[in-house]
């Protein structure tokens, strides 16, 4: 009988063979055959599903037990109140986790005023005796910090956390969630991507903010996301000259399997490469589009949705993994060098037994070696591969995303 087997991947031929070559079957064993620097995890959106981190972290240890810091990326809690957060901390201390664990705060983490009591929602009173500081001090004796924008660093890797310093709603009644960054943290930022630069101009600057930047990733050109900063272009201003940020933007849940989960922000007059922007998932339930008309809807894996980021750092490389925490798989890889940035080849095999490929998904695309066409991958109706043939696979881009490296599989009679 006739087993499932793998061809080779194609080069990545833009890191000029800087990246290993992957056999996808074992992705992982090859990638750490070139020695990492570091490696971290990055999630997002916990709300309250106290369970499913808790299971992220288990995973985290078993999976990628040498993980540095985890980030979560605000939405901490599912309101901000301070025994909500001591929830989350007591997760965490009765599970493995990495040493250094960092925050950014989110608009969950000011829902507080919503509320008369924890079991009496009343938006119509609100703040209902909730003071603006409470909110932001319940995070500061969480997180530790003493400002929404802080700086981290390992191994010399810049992570820059930023955040709103004002829940605005208390400041104008007709806004709600609307980021604000003052000017000192703006000037703050710039001073801190200056100083990195000038010590080396491609060496990764990890940035991290709840929000979503407008038209870079899922959902970013869709209400409710276009307008999640008040200053947009005073933060796009200074971010277009930095090739060589990564910067993590959550908020949406949407599912990292979407061809848009991440890209290249290009600003008018920045330099001509953008910025990388990367979609960090989310812990509690996930969302994607409802189609052409615009909105949202459950991702098929529900409230059961647990996705994330796990990265390996190389030198001034960087290997993306966005992560399946439900399904305990990798489900694509992005690499980023010098400014650039590639999808590398999808985890495809062929199943000779049935002629079919195993792995591949709707947001996936194919080529029979020979022709000049890509066609569209579809699990309800596989195409099949009979005789001796060559198939290319490769992750489909969106947006800001380019269509990823191919994956090269071999059928065989």
């Amino acid at each position: 009988m006739k087993k499932v087997v793998s061809g080779l991947t194609a080069s990545a031929i833009l890191f000029g063979g800087l990246l290993p070559v992957v056999d996808s079957v074992q992705a992982e064993d090859k990638f750490s055959e070139k020695k990492a620097t570091m490696t971290f995890d990055v999630i997002s959106d916990i709300q309250g599903d106290l369970k499913d981190f808790a299971h992220v972290l288990q995973d985290i240890s078993k999976d990628n037990p040498k993980s540095e810091a985890l980030i979560v990326n605000g939405d901490i809690t599912p309101r901000g109140y301070d025994f909500e957060y001591q929830a989350v901390q007591d997760v965490l201390d009765q599970n493995p986790h990495p040493k250094q664990v960092w925050y950014s705060i989110g608009n969950h983490e000011f829902y507080v005023p919503k509320w008369k009591n924890p079991q009496t929602l009343a938006q119509s009173t609100w703040p209902n005796g909730t003071t603006e500081e409470e909110l932001f001090d319940n995070f500061y004796q969480f997180s530790g910090e003493e400002k929404v924008y802080h700086k981290k660093e390992i191994k010399g890797y810049p992570f820059l956390f930023l955040g709103t310093e004002k829940y605005m709603k208390y400041h104008d009644p007709k806004l709600w969630d609307e980021v604000f960054m003052s000017d000192e943290q703006l000037d703050w930022l710039k001073e801190n991507l200056e100083h990195y630069q000038k010590q080396d101009k491609d060496k990764p600057i990890f940035i991290f903010s709840h929000h979503v930047l407008p038209d870079s990733v899922s959902g970013s050109r869709q209400n409710p996301y276009l307008n999640d900063y008040l200053n947009v272009d005073k933060l796009l201003d200074i971010l277009k000259d930095y090739p060589q940020v990564v910067f993590f933007t959550s908020h949406t849940h949407w599912d990292l399997n979407l061809p848009d989960w991440a890209g290249k922000k290009k600003v008018d007059g920045g330099d001509k490469r953008g910025f990388t922007v990367v979609n960090t998932g989310g812990i509690e339930t996930g969302w994607m589009s409802a189609g052409p008309n615009g909105g949202e809807k459950v991702t098929p894996d529900g409230g059961t949705f647990k996705q994330g980021l796990r990265l390996g750092v190389y030198g001034d490389d960087v290997v993306i993994q966005a992560y399946d925490y439900k399904h305990d798989k990798v489900i694509k890889e992005l690499g980023i060098h010098k400014g650039k940035i590639e999808q590398l080849p999808p985890n495809v095999l062929a199943d000779d037994e049935k002629n079919e490929l195993v792995g591949a998904t709707r947001y996936m695309e194919y080529s029979v070696a020979g022709q000049d066409n890509w066609q569209d991958f579809d699990p309800e109706n596989p195409p099949i591969f009979t005789g001796n043939q060559v198939v290319f696979v490769r992750h489909k881009g969106e947006m800001n995303l380019e269509d990823g490296l191919p994956k090269k599989v071999t059928f065989k009679e």
